[in-house]
C-alpha cells in the first residue's frame, strides 16, 4: 500500500491517503463536492502531462491549494 500527502481541494485540507490504484479511485476522491467538476477538469489536464497518476492528483492539489491561498493574509 502506497501512501501520498497531498492537497485535498475538497476539504481545503493536506493529509495524507492511500495513493489511488486507478484512475477511478483519483476521480473518486475527487468527486462529491460542489466544485468536483472543476477538481476532475484539473486533474484530467495533469494527468495528460504526466503518465502517473498520484502526480497528477498531487498537482491537481497544489492547483487548487494555491487558488485557495489567494487573498488569505501570510501567516
Amino acid at each position: 500500500m502506497q501512501m501520498m500527502r497531498w492537497y485535498n481541494p475538497k476539504i481545503r485540507a493536506e493529509e495524507e491517503v492511500q495513493a489511488p490504484m486507478s484512475e477511478a479511485q483519483a476521480i473518486e476522491m475527487l468527486s462529491g463536492n460542489s466544485r468536483s467538476n472543476q477538481f476532475i477538469q484539473e486533474y484530467r489536464r495533469m494527468r495528460a502531462m504526466h503518465s502517473n497518476i498520484v502526480v497528477a492528483l498531487t498537482l491537481t492539489g497544489e492547483t487548487f491549494y494555491w487558488e485557495h491561498r489567494k487573498g488569505q493574509p501570510p501567516h
